[in-house]
């Protein structure tokens, strides 16, 4: 593999390997699509689990058939059980009308499972007789299916932490574990930063119809040193914000900023959307730079408050203290936002895993 490597695997999707870190990743991932047993990866929020997911179906004898992305935390748990496996009465209609889910659909491809922690319990145990059989039952109904799907599934959490907790059934972390993998986060990958930022830069410029800005030495500097706790996905909203407003010592002073943690996680942001590089956040289908400009103001304001009600563990009158706003306010934007209290994420360590190297 080469020293650089920038590799599409999709649509505007690309994977981006420059890095000790990445090239590790990518050699994984190649290993693990050699495989069709269930495979687990983990990884922060906008850490691009979704994009190794792919890479992986990229790379398996099943790539010619369709690779599905589920979020498991979207819908409730009859919604989520008939999407996956279908139904033959449907409890919204009330009909006797049958529908294939996405077990069915997917025959023969790879489905992705994503934030398997937040998969209802009654949902967990189907899946993992369906694991244990490959067959299921349809929602409601009575025949049997086969199963022909490779079953992979996305955590930012701690699996073992979720089983303690109650989130995560035991046997089904010990099913989708046979293969674990971690996704290091973009802090781990500083040598990638000019080719990402050029990256995310020039998607965005051809997009927009617009000239790409230039980074000065001064700008990557910054960028290599900051944390990046949102990965991916926060790097692309600098990029949207930078190219909207094109103003450097605003952006200089964003990256000297290093919060410990300020990222809006998977869950608020509805998942990902598979155009990314490495990363899952999209681009906003807006047709106008004025448009932009707007939208990324709101992102901007969206993590300054996702930041501060995480620094003072969600105590919103210290909050709106530190944010200088009225605390009626705040939650009139916590509202609009629809920001909702995460859990820190924790150090953890891995077992069984084939993602140490990486770390």
């Amino acid at each position: 593999m080469n020293q650089i490597e920038i590799e599409q695997i999709g649509e505007e999707l690309y994977f981006v390997a420059a890095s000790p870190a990445s090239r590790r990743l990518r050699t994984q991932a190649e290993l693990l699509a050699q495989t069709d047993v269930p495979l687990l990866i983990t990884g922060e929020p906008g850490s691009g689990k979704a994009t190794v997911a792919h890479l992986i179906h990229s790379l398996s004898i099943r790539s010619s058939f369709p690779f599905v992305r589920v979020s498991c935390a979207a819908l409730t748990a009859d919604l989520l059980e008939s999407d996956l496996f279908g139904y033959e009465h449907s409890a919204i209609t009330l009909r006797s009308d049958s529908r294939e889910g996405k077990f069915e659909q997917c025959a023969r491809g790879t489905i992705l499972l994503q934030a398997i922690e937040a998969m209802p319990g009654s949902v967990q145990l189907r899946l993992l007789k369906l694991l244990q059989t490959r067959e299921f039952v349809r929602f409601r109904g009575h025949s049997v299916v086969g199963a022909d799907v490779r079953i992979m599934a996305t955590t930012c959490s701690d699996p073992e932490v979720a089983v303690s907790e109650g989130r995560l059934n035991e046997d089904l972390y010990n099913r989708l574990s046979a293969f674990e993998l971690d996704v290091p986060p973009l802090r781990g990958r500083r040598e990638e930063m000019p080719l990402l930022l050029g990256h995310f830069m020039n998607r965005l410029t051809r997009h927009y119809g617009v000239p790409a800005p230039s980074f000065s030495d001064a700008l990557l500097e910054a960028a290599q040193r900051h944390s990046w706790p949102g990965n991916l996905r926060q790097l692309e909203i600098f990029v949207k914000r930078f190219l909207a407003f094109g103003d450097e010592s605003a952006a200089l002073e964003e990256l000297n900023f290093n919060p410990r943690f300020d990222a809006v996680d998977e869950r608020r942001n509805g998942g990902t959307n598979g155009n990314g590089s490495n990363g899952d956040a999209g681009i906003a289908e807006k047709s106008s730079l004025r448009s932009l400009v707007r939208h990324a103001k709101g992102e901007a304001e969206r993590n300054a408050i996702s930041h501060a009600l995480e620094e003072t563990h969600w105590n919103r009158k210290a909050a709106a203290r530190a944010l200088s706003m009225s605390y009626r306010a705040l939650l009139y934007k916590i509202q609009e936002y629809q920001l909702i209290p995460q859990e820190s994420l924790p150090i953890r360590g891995q077992r069984n895993s084939l993602g140490n190297g990486s770390r």
